[in-house]
């Protein structure tokens, strides 16, 4: 089926039905305090640079490295601080801000409808510390649609209901990119059961 064709009633008609509201999605520490925050954090260190720059002007110090090294070094680690700002703003750009009836609702104005959804793919999170590898799985949701992906980040409010909801619309399942098999009703098979249940005890 082409683009032009391609249509997930299922989709569409199951959310029409049973998301009668709309859910937002929310991620943790977004209130404007907690950016606010997280911005002062980040912008601290320069700022103690600039400060001690003032406190040596201030004191009359008369040698230059001591006079303006520290505004010197307070510019140049505002550059990595602000590039990781900017990094959270281009990241969070992938975002869903809520799901409603029709759709998902990007954090940047742009709409996906349920009926143009391709498949929803469960991602682990791969970490290693020293010589230890660890996996999380089911760690975020990606939703593939027509129009482009929208990532759903695993620390977010409501997070186990956000989940369900995902997990009860009809549509292919990957698990990092490999097709889920099914059994009716979409159900796991007794196969990706046993799988996912040794996989719970690794």
């Amino acid at each position: 089926m082409s683009s032009q064709t391609y249509y997930n009633r299922a989709a569409a008609d199951w959310a029409n039905q049973n998301i009668t509201q709309s859910v937002a999605v929310t991620p943790l520490f977004s209130s404007r305090l907690g950016r606010i925050f997280t911005y002062s954090l980040l912008l601290a260190t320069p700022g103690f640079f600039f400060f001690l720059g003032l406190v040596a002007i201030a004191l009359g110090a008369q040698d230059t490295p001591t006079r303006y090294g520290p505004f010197v070094i307070g510019f140049l680690v505002l550059f990595p601080c602000c590039g990781i700002i900017l990094l959270g703003f281009y990241i969070r750009r992938g975002f869903p801000k809520s799901f409603d009836g029709t759709g998902v609702n990007g954090s940047m104005g742009v709409k996906h409808p349920w009926s143009k959804l391709y498949y929803m793919n469960h991602v682990t999170k791969h970490t290693r510390a020293g010589h230890v590898s660890r996996q999380v799985k089911d760690n975020q949701i990606e939703l593939v649609f027509e129009g482009g992906k929208v990532v759903v980040p695993p620390l977010i409010h409501n997070h186990a209901a956000i989940w369900d909801l995902l997990g009860r619309i009809p549509a292919e399942v990957r698990d990092d990119g490999v097709k889920r098999n099914v059994g009716p009703g979409g159900q796991p098979t007794p196969e990706e059961a046993l799988m996912a249940f040794l996989n719970a005890q690794k």
